[in-house]
């Protein structure tokens, strides 16, 4: 089953890291409907970026791309984990920069 200890672990790992250096970390919060045997999840992800100089202007060109690593390398690391995104109902994403402004969301 996912929750909030699973999905940080995943999402914070190397793998994730390696591709958005910007980024530096993911706070998950993981809802589910507790049914062990065909669970349903809600995830609300907070991304923490490292660098002050990415807003909503510019995150594309710097090389974030929120819609990219949700719908690609977050779904293959639940995937890795066995967790299925049909099980997922919905996403929902909040970016942050160093300065706790809002970049996307």
């Amino acid at each position: 089953m996912l929750n909030n200890k699973v999905a940080n672990k995943l999402f914070n790992s190397d793998y994730i890291k390696d591709l958005y250096p910007m980024i530096d970390r993911i706070e998950t919060h993981v809802l589910s409907d507790e049914d062990e045997e065909f669970p349903i999840y809600t995830l609300f992800i907070m991304v923490h970026l490292n660098d002050p100089s990415i807003n909503s202007n510019n995150m594309y060109e710097k090389g974030f791309d929120p819609h990219y690593l949700i719908q690609r390398d977050l779904k293959f690391m639940l995937k890795m984990a066995g967790i299925s995104t049909r099980d997922i109902i919905q996403i929902s994403v909040l970016v942050k920069n160093p300065n706790g402004e809002v970049v996307y969301g």
